[in-house]
């Protein structure tokens, strides 16, 4: 889990991790489907400390909805049990209902080991539609997309 996630306004947000043993398989590789642990993990940090907006709160409170549309990972290098890395996030694309991120893993070395590109929506959790997202949501994640897109 991240606790510790780093955020500069002129750096993409970033969260430090140490591979878990329970993350891995017997060889010490991690599994595959937690580097989408991963990526979901950093995701969450982000609304948090940038948007300031929990998934929960943005649930409970406001009625709305952050579900993927579409996730694609692709492999560099390999992670192993005891291994430092970091997750790093960029904001791709803002459309009228969907963000568009960019995640790199990077080894201690700062090598990439995985990228992920996600694709999120805003839905209204009354009707399950895609709905506009709102100003209050819109506004810090532009002002990170801006501010990071050239680091």
């Amino acid at each position: 889990m991240t606790d510790s996630a780093q955020f500069s306004p002129d750096r993409p947000f970033s969260c430090p991790r140490i591979v878990q043993w329970g993350e891995c398989d017997p060889a010490g590789m991690v599994y595959t489907t937690q580097f989408l642990d991963y990526v979901m993990e950093t995701l969450e940090a982000f609304w948090r400390d940038v948007i300031g907006f929990s998934f929960l709160r943005l649930h409970k409170e406001l009625g709305y909805g952050s579900p993927t549309v579409s996730t694609k990972l692709d492999f560099q290098r390999a992670l192993k049990g005891g291994d430092p890395f970091t997750v790093e996030l960029r904001v791709e694309k803002l459309s009228r209902s969907t963000i568009t991120y960019d995640f790199k893993g990077r080894n201690a070395a700062g090598e990439v080991c995985f990228t992920a590109a996600h694709i999120s929506c805003i839905v209204d959790e009354k009707i399950l539609k895609s709905v506009e997202i709102p100003e209050r949501i819109r506004t810090p994640i532009e002002a990170y997309r801006q501010a990071t897109a050239s680091s």
